[in-house]
């Protein structure tokens, strides 16, 4: 089931991915070439702009030509407010290309030959007209070599322009080419990541498809498995009911004969005590002690059976110091003989049974009470503070988003080794002989099924020799 679902899923994941990076590798793409068309065409703009002021000094400077043949031939001085003028324009047009070919050193160079060729046809005009104004005519101021001059003057100049332009031309075509070139390469960039992504936008739809498809089969195979987990329950909730009844009526039963046992030997002790020879006496004794431990390990059987089965309905807030201090009330004698003391911090309130934490806490102070070291009174100390996260994190039925209690209870008894720390909570485990230590090996296990019943964890830490440390976690009440 997990199979069917999780190919599909993982492929509508990789299908997304994919789709938003070639989206995302397009969009880039794109923006950069929408970026280089804006380079080129600002590029061939001002390769025009170049060629335009060229072309306007050029017509500048044959206008001033014009202007100055005109003065010479008709002496009127309107053609010298032209020939001004276009001396005013020829400077203005000049600047301009300066600053248009700031960043080409090959143009610069141009600019500042056409600028000195221009200077040197305008200091010769200037004489020129100085003549004229003087003389009326240019009458033995004009000879074979000034003329000559002149042309070469103006071939010159002409020259250098048409040279401005031919670079320009040049940066207009390459720049031209490369506006071009990025131009149509737009639209095949954008088509092809649109084919890409509606491509992908299929696939993941197809995939979508069959995990929802796979999804449905999943839900109805998930229906019927809760149908049968739902029957499992049931089946296995009547059988508990039916083992906790036949545990019941086995140790009533079973106790029964050995309450005869018990009685029987106590007459036997009583009446033919002496006249019991040999080992008669010992033998008594023993089947006396057997049936009397026979009888406390069906109790506590009986117990281990019914801990943890309290129906929820029946929980409530249980206040531990309260449920603590009235067992050590019941303890009182046993404390009193072992000079044992007993450190109760604050303690927390919790949900629960009454009865429940009651066995908890019995079984746990029983335990530091019977393992203490020879000749020593038993120091044990319960507190209580706020489980840590980091702590929480190490128990997986623990809920991270709910905060615990870290309820502890530490004795300076006989300890032991770390391996066996989980092994003392299991049913019948013994780390003692029972000649050593009386008891059945029960109440370890019965203390964690009720706490775990209750939503926590117990655990213990241990170093022979040194103590016990059992931890309880349970959940803090929402109040």
């Amino acid at each position: 089931m997990k199979n069917s679902q999780n190919p599909s899923l993982h492929h509508v994941k990789i299908y997304s991915v994919v789709t938003l990076i070639l989206i995302i590798v397009g969009s880039g793409i794109s923006y950069w070439t929408a970026g280089r068309i804006a380079f080129y065409t600002e590029g061939v703009m001002h390769t025009s702009k170049v060629v335009q002021r060229t072309n306007e000094l050029y017509s500048s400077i044959l206008e001033r030509e014009s202007n100055i043949r005109g003065y010479i031939l008709t002496g009127d001085e309107e053609f010298l407010s032209h020939y001004n003028q276009s001396n005013v324009n020829a400077e203005l047009l000049l600047n301009q290309l300066q600053a248009l070919t700031m960043d080409d050193g090959l143009q610069q160079n141009n600019v500042e030959e056409l600028r000195g060729l221009i200077n040197s046809r305008v200091r010769t005009f200037e004489k020129t007209i100085a003549f004229m104004k003087e003389h009326g005519s240019l009458d033995g101021f004009l000879d074979s070599t000034k003329t000559s001059n002149a042309l070469i003057g103006y071939k010159m100049i002409k020259e250098v322009i048409l040279r401005i332009n031919t670079v320009e031309n040049n940066l207009f075509r390459e720049k031209n080419q490369s506006l071009i070139n990025n131009i149509n390469a737009l639209p095949l960039i954008v088509g092809l990541i649109s084919v890409f992504s509606i491509t992908i936008g299929l696939v993941t739809f197809f995939s979508i498809y069959q995990y929802n498809k796979a999804q449905i089969t999943a839900n109805k195979e998930i229906v019927l498995y809760q149908e049968k987990l739902r029957d499992q329950i049931k089946l296995l909730d009547d059988t508990n009911k039916e083992l906790e009844q036949f545990a019941y009526v086995a140790s009533h039963d079973l106790q029964e004969p050995l309450r005869k046992i018990t009685a029987f030997s106590d007459l036997l002790k009583e009446q033919y005590n002496n006249t019991l020879g040999g080992d008669g006496d010992l033998y008594l004794n023993r089947i006396t002690a057997a049936a009397v431990r026979m009888r406390r390990l069906i109790t506590d059987l009986l117990d281990y059976s019914r801990a943890g089965r309290i129906d929820i309905e029946k929980t409530k807030e249980v206040k531990l110091s309260k449920v603590i201090k009235d067992m050590l009330d019941d303890f009182e004698l046993a404390i009193q003989e072992k000079s044992a003391k007993i450190t109760l911090g604050k303690l927390p309130k919790v949900k629960g049974s009454d009865t429940e934490y009651r066995q908890v806490f019995q079984n746990l102070i029983s335990n530091s009470l019977k393992f203490v070291k020879k000749d020593k009174a038993p120091e044990i100390t319960i507190s209580s503070e706020e489980a840590s996260l980091s702590l929480i994190k190490k128990f997986p039925t623990l809920d991270e988003r709910l905060s615990y209690h870290l309820i502890k209870v530490m004795d300076k008894g006989i300890g032991f080794e770390k391996e066996h720390a989980d092994r003392i909570f299991s049913i019948f485990q013994r780390l003692h002989g029972k000649h050593e230590f009386e008891g059945t090996g029960i109440g370890l296990s019965i203390a964690r099924k009720i706490i775990e019943k209750n939503g926590g964890i117990i655990f213990a830490e241990s170093m022979l020799g040194e103590g016990t440390t059992f931890h309880i976690i349970l959940p803090v009440v929402n109040t």
